[in-house]
Parts: C-alpha cells; sequence; structure tokens
C-alpha cells in the first residue's frame, strides 16, 4: 500500500485545521504518525491539534513520545514548553523552553520563536533575554528587532525600544509597522516628528495597501500630538477603513448575542456559599477607558497580583458547555444562548486550573479581560466572593480613544464609526441589566475620577475591594512591571488629564457618532 507523503500529509492536517475540522485533523496526524512514525511531522501536528482542542495531557503525551527518540528536535521542544503551560506546570515550562533554546543554537529565527513563548508566557524579562540572543546570532532580522523593540515599550525601556525600530528603518526605511510603532513610544513636536518619513513611506505604497494601516495610525497620532486635527481625523478614517475591509464582522449578531445573554438572565439566584477560597478581582468595560490604569494602581499593592488579560474565563465556560474546542464564529449565538444555565461550581474549577500558573503569590489576583462584561452574573455564579469593577468613560471620549487604537483586530466592532455606535449601546444595555439584576455588586469607575480625584477614588476602590490603602497605589506609574496594552506607554507616566476633553477636536467628525447614541439613549453633554 502506497501512504501519501509527509507534504501531502502536512497539507491535509493545515487544511483541516484551517477549517476547524479537528475530528479530521487528527485522525490525518494519526494516519502519518502510523506511515512515518519516526518523523516529526505527525507527532508535532497530532499535538498542536490536541492542544487546540484542549487536550492538554494527550498533546503533551505525544509530543513526549516523540521527543523520547528524538529529544534534541527543536520544534518538538518547544511545543512541549506550549504544552507544559498550557497546563500550568510553569516552573516545567521555563525549563523546556530554556532546553529548547539550547537545541536552537545560533539560530536566530529559533530563538526568536522562544522569545516568542517567554512573551506569551508573561515572561517579558526572560522573553528579552531571549531576544538578545536571537537578534546577536542574526542582527539584520527585522522581525526580530520589532519583536525585542514590543518587549522593551512592554518593560518601559521606551528609549532602548525606539533604538531597535531605528536599527529596523536603517534596513528598511519605509517599514510601515516600524515607522507606526516608533512614532507611539512619544509625544511627537513641531520639531522633531516623524511625520515626513511616514507620508513619504505612505505615498509610496500601492493604493489601498493593508500595510499603509499602520502608517495612517501612526500619522493620526503625530498630527494630534502637532494641533494638526483635520489631517489627522483624515488618516484616522483611513485606518480604520483599510483594517474594517479585511475584517468578518456582522454587527447585527453581537446585538443578537447581548439580547440573548439578557434574556438568558431575567434574574439572578442568590448567591451559594463560597467553595473556592478564592476573591478574584475582575476588571472590565470597554477599551481605553482606564483598566490598565487601574490594574496598574491594584498591582501595586502588597497584596494584589495583576495576572493580566486572561483569556480562562471564556475558555472555562467552553468547557463546562462541553464544546472542548475553539469556538467557530457561528457557535457564538448559540454560545450566548447557553449560558444561563452553567454551573457556576464548574466554571470556577476550569477558570482556576486554567489560570494556576497566573495568579501569582499573593492572596488576591485581577483578572483585567476587558469583555468579560459578557459574563458578570457567572463570575459571581463561581465566585461568590469575587468582585467586578467596571470602567466607564465619558461616551464619546471612550469611542473616540477606540477609534483612534489600532487593536490589530482584536475588537472588529470599532473600525467603523456606526458600528461603534451600535456596539456601544449595546454593551450600556447590557451593563445596565447587569446592574439590575446584580444591584450593588459591581463598582462602576469613571475614568474622569482617577484623574481628577486621584487619591479619593483609589480609596473608594480599596474599601469596594476589601484592601487597606497603601500609598504606593498613588505612584502607580513607578510599577516596574510589564504591561503589553495600548496604553504601555501613558500608565508609566503621571496621570494627565489631557485626553479627558481630546475628543471634542473632532466633534464634526464623531457627529453622526453623537447623533446615535443620543438617540439611543446616551446621554453625551
Amino acid at each position: 500500500m502506497t501512504h501519501p507523503s509527509l507534504p501531502e500529509f502536512q497539507r491535509e492536517i493545515s487544511n483541516r485545521m484551517a477549517r476547524h475540522d479537528w475530528p479530521a485533523a487528527a485522525a490525518a496526524a494519526a494516519a502519518c504518525r502510523a506511515a512515518w512514525p519516526a518523523d516529526s511531522t505527525g507527532w508535532l501536528l497530532g499535538s498542536f491539534v490536541a492542544l487546540l482542542t484542549d487536550q492538554k495531557e494527550a498533546a503533551l503525551a505525544m509530543i513526549e513520545r516523540h521527543l523520547a527518540a528524538e529529544p534534541a528536535d527543536f520544534p518538538c521542544l518547544l511545543q512541549r514548553a506550549e504544552c507544559l503551560l498550557a497546563l500550568g506546570r510553569r516552573a516545567d515550562a521555563l525549563a523546556a523552553a530554556d532546553s529548547a533554546a539550547t537545541a536552537a543554537g545560533g539560530n536566530g529565527a529559533a530563538l526568536g520563536a522562544v522569545g516568542a513563548l517567554l512573551t506569551h508566557a508573561a515572561e517579558q524579562r526572560l522573553a528579552l533575554a531571549m531576544y538578545d540572543r536571537a537578534v546577536a546570532a542574526a542582527p539584520a532580522d527585522r522581525m526580530l528587532l520589532a519583536r525585542r523593540a514590543e518587549v522593551h515599550r512592554s518593560l518601559g525601556n521606551f528609549d532602548l525600544a525606539a533604538r531597535d525600530y531605528d536599527a529596523l528603518l536603517a534596513i528598511a526605511p519605509t517599514d510601515p509597522e516600524a515607522l507606526g510603532a516608533r512614532a507611539a513610544l512619544r509625544r511627537q513636536s513641531r520639531a522633531d516628528n516623524s511625520i515626513g518619513a511616514m507620508e513619504a513611506a505612505l505615498a509610496a505604497l500601492p493604493a489601498g495597501s493593508s500595510t499603509a494601516a499602520a502608517l495612517h495610525f501612526g500619522l493620526a497620532k503625530s498630527y494630534e500630538d502637532v494641533g494638526e486635527y483635520a489631517a489627522g481625523w483624515r488618516h484616522l478614517i483611513a485606518g480604520n477603513a483599510l483594517v474594517r475591509a479585511r475584517l468578518r464582522y456582522d454587527a447585527r449578531q453581537d446585538q443578537a448575542v447581548i439580547e440573548r445573554i439578557i434574556a438568558s438572565f431575567p434574574r439572578v439566584e442568590a448567591l451559594t456559599p463560597d467553595a473556592t477560597g478564592e476573591a478574584p478581582i475582575f476588571i472590565l468595560g470597554l477599551p481605553r477607558t482606564g483598566t490598565t490604569l487601574v490594574e496598574r494602581v491594584l498591582g501595586s499593592h502588597s497584596q494584589v497580583h495583576a495576572a493580566g488579560e486572561l483569556t480562562a474565563l471564556s475558555e472555562a465556560i467552553t468547557a463546562v458547555i462541553g464544546r472542548g474546542a475553539p469556538l467557530a464564529p457561528r457557535d457564538w449565538l448559540e454560545f450566548a444562548a447557553t449560558l444561563g444555565d452553567l454551573d457556576g461550581a464548574a466554571i470556577a474549577r476550569e477558570y482556576l486550573a486554567r489560570t494556576r500558573a497566573r495568579r501569582g503569590e499573593r492572596p488576591r489576583f485581577i483578572d483585567k479581560q476587558t469583555v468579560n462584561f459578557f459574563y458578570c452574573a457567572l463570575i459571581f455564579r463561581a465566585f461568590p466572593n469575587a468582585r467586578i469593577v467596571h470602567l466607564t468613560r465619558h461616551p464619546l471620549a471612550a469611542c473616540y480613544a477606540i477609534f483612534k487604537t489600532d487593536f490589530g483586530g482584536t475588537y472588529p466592532f470599532c473600525y467603523e464609526l456606526g458600528e461603534l455606535g451600535e456596539f456601544y449601546l449595546g454593551y450600556r444595555r447590557l451593563m445596565a441589566h447587569w446592574h439590575r439584576v446584580l444591584p450593588g455588586r459591581i463598582l462602576d469607575l469613571a475614568y474622569e475620577d482617577l484623574v481628577t480625584s486621584h487619591e479619593a477614588t483609589i480609596r473608594r476602590l480599596l474599601e469596594y475591594l476589601g484592601l487597606p490603602f497603601e500609598a504606593a497605589c498613588l505612584d502607580f506609574h513607578q510599577n516596574p512591571a510589564p504591561t503589553t496594552t495600548a496604553s504601555s506607554v501613558q500608565v508609566r507616566q503621571p496621570l494627565y488629564d489631557s485626553s479627558l476633553e481630546q475628543w471634542r477636536h473632532y466633534a464634526d467628525g464623531l457627529a453622526p457618532l453623537r447623533a446615535r447614541l443620543e438617540a439611543g439613549g446616551i446621554a453625551v453633554d
């Protein structure tokens, strides 16, 4: 019998994975292992499929079986580290990453892959050391320079990040991502800015080029910095349109999901006694409303560990529903319809298992996944002693701050003003519902209060959380912990109020959004 070749197996498995046909992908990987047992292809891709379908132990066992025969196989060593990290075995995962780095030798791309894993593991300082090795091995590799710059930015090393972007631009002077990212590191001035270089790079690109978005966002930020608001708005519209054109997003589905969630929780049952011993702090709300700022404030408290933007809650809910595989877009409505009947204890067990390696050693921890606002009732069902801090901001200030940020498609609702307005209205309806069925349980914290009444607002926040006041919370900008959010530059500065009224420079452009919000019952002034 003639077996398919390894490339044929690889194509079939990859195609099945791309279509989320997990059973067929797993079967093809098993056939590949049977036909080519000495080659890593079937073992590695089979482990990928198992990990993606939440079969973590099986994914690890598969990769370790191949490593028993080929202990220096770099891709499998790296995958072993991924599996261990997914299992919450953090120390073992870091040791496995070190073994992968040893196997990588002087290969810059391989060392960079280890650096990417360490970044994913929120080990930015270890990732930086790995990228230092990678760049030393391949100093002209633009991707490595860009990734090291991102790690420098997360650690607050803005001058070193700029140096990496400069090195990258010396190799590729018109690189859109590097030009845009470098402009974001500091406030541009009329005497010192990158506007000319970005405009020249933009002019050199073909019309409609997808890579132009980074330049448009960089130019919008730069023109705003120097007070040329009309030019900034033109670039903002153009950049958002380019990103939106490559996204598959149906705003009506998000609205239907919100209505289904509201219908699934017409009331919330009395809280059961806590069986977890945990009182996690969930910081949620729309992006760019101060969620990172509050995380930095609380992460400066001696009793609180900032665990970052965890995906564990939605993963735990998915696991309890029983799918065991990443959600395809068509599942979103069905997923929402199942939430009302879920068991809180089961969600808590899954959530704690998935966050074990990220919760730190302090008594309390923060989960700052902003879109957890979809799940407020389930949070309290799983953790009766949880606290939810909901960040609010002036409607047009919030929407403008979202619209001017390129999230890389993470929030698909934010690239067209009409869709942004509809999502904002749905989000406000959902939060109003949570306040009705969970009276007094959720703390609304206004970004404006944080900026204008800093200490009083922080004291109110700490009182809600049951934490004693600590002066370190006032000096959040001195917190050395890494941050990878869009606010990574701002949260390392003392508080400033210049952003509160920034949206007013664009009042004409935002007028249709304003009209939609007011028609939906949102008071703008």
